[in-house]
């Protein structure tokens, strides 16, 4: 699970070689809105395993999948 609590601000990303990004860790200091992007996650990156039969070896690209859309869903303001 992504720490996104407030005791993550300012921790460096880690790409795949292991070295820091220069961005800092996304930070939500409340943790129930935290809370609930997490299960919004979650439950996408069902879905996307679901249409895909259960297939294995593809959590993490449901999971980054996942993460994509619902934070675009989430940066869109209401009425657009």
């Amino acid at each position: 699970m992504v720490d996104l609590t407030a005791s993550a601000i300012r921790k460096p990303l880690k790409t795949a070689a292991g070295a820091a990004a220069e961005k800092p860790a996304l930070v939500i200091a409340d943790k129930a809105r935290a809370e609930k992007l997490h299960d919004m996650v979650a439950v996408a990156a069902y879905y996307l395993a679901e249409r895909r039969n259960f297939e294995a070896g593809h959590e993490l690209e449901d999971w980054l999948t996942a993460e994509a859309q619902v934070w675009a869903e989430v940066a869109t303001p209401r009425g657009s």
